[in-house]
């Protein structure tokens, strides 16, 4: 039997899927089972991890930074696509680091690894509302996976048998509309077919989507998941939405290697401890050049060349005024 019967065999076998489960870590913290949870069903909710006071100042700060695009060398958003505005965490510095380098966070990632893992990369999204879906559901690993076309994988199907990568998705305010979508236990069939939702037959689609489980949180929940299963947001969504996506990779597979470095403030690095340096990527390598990450896409809008046009050109009337004043001067 070949090996995508088998996978999608080993689905339906699988317990039905359930309620996200929830795990209160407002008091205690207890690592085992989250880690037995995420192993069976690829992924659940830890509540109460982060203190209302910290979540205000970065979203607070968030808030300025998501009021206008970065233009020339303007404190700003990204723009990669019409509802999304991006940051990244570490730009924001303080706070916002105390939450993408949680070692609590790490401790149960690494556990979930049996191993040392590394922050693969993170960004702080807001998501206008909107009628139509853009974000499909999608798995982030399988054989043969590569995150850019320079980088070479690896990756075969004994590595991805081991959990090659844990991602997180933060929420920084009550989440219904948009909420992290994860189709229950579909970590364990292997993304037989590749990555894409929409490459499986329609028989294997509708097994997956009866699999699909929405979960629904408060400011400050952690949904924490396995990135071999199936998941995404759900869309279409009514609401406007801020989230920290958080994605780390199993340094024993990938190595100590990042999609791309992380901007660390040099007034932040004293505040971190060596577990979080290294967590960071203090000296790791990178797939993908950060003049060509995800963030830099607008450089390949039409609109690009006109408007770096303008920039260039924003400061032409002072050089014309400084003009006159020199040729005055001279004569």
């Amino acid at each position: 039997m070949a090996t995508i019967e088998l996978s999608m065999l080993k689905l339906n076998e699988l317990p039905p899927a359930k309620e996200v489960t929830i795990f209160d870590a407002s008091e205690c913290l207890n690592i085992n089972p989250i880690v037995d949870c995420i192993h069976e069903r690829g992924f659940c909710i830890i509540r109460g991890l982060f203190a209302e006071k910290k979540l205000n100042s970065v979203l607070t700060l968030a808030e300025k930074y998501f009021s206008t695009p970065a233009i020339a060398g303007a404190p700003g958003y990204w723009k990669v696509d019409h509802p999304k505005k991006l940051i990244h965490p570490f730009t924001l510095g303080g706070e916002a680091l105390d939450l993408v380098l949680d070692e609590r966070v790490i401790d149960i990632v690494e556990a979930l690894m049996g191993g040392e893992c590394i922050l693969a990369e993170t960004m702080l999204k807001f998501d206008k509302k909107s009628r139509y879906a853009y974000f499909p559901l999608h798995s982030d690993f399988a054989v043969g996976w590569s995150k850019s076309g320079d980088h070479q994988s690896t990756l075969d199907i004994k590595a991805l048998k081991k959990v090659v990568g844990i991602g997180g998705a933060l929420y920084l305010h009550d989440t219904v509309e948009g909420a992290f979508r994860y189709c229950d236990s579909t970590h364990h069939i292997l993304s037989p077919r590749g990555q894409k939702f929409h490459s499986y037959p329609q028989e294997e689609q509708d097994a997956m989507l009866a699999r699909t489980i929405c979960c629904e949180g408060l400011r400050g929940d952690l949904v924490l998941f396995d990135d071999r299963g199936f998941h995404g947001p759900s869309q279409p969504a009514q609401e406007n939405r801020t989230v920290i996506l958080l994605d780390y990779f199993n340094v024993n597979i990938i190595g100590r290697t990042q999609v791309a470095p992380m901007p660390i403030w040099s007034t932040d690095i004293a505040s971190l401890t060596d577990k979080q340096l290294r967590v960071a990527g203090v000296g790791a390598n990178f797939m993908v050049s950060p003049m060509n990450y995800a963030h830099t896409r607008f450089q390949h809008n039409k609109l690009h060349k006109p408007l770096a046009w303008v920039i260039d050109h924003a400061y032409l009337t002072q050089h014309f005024k400084n003009l006159v004043k020199h040729f005055i001067k001279r004569t």
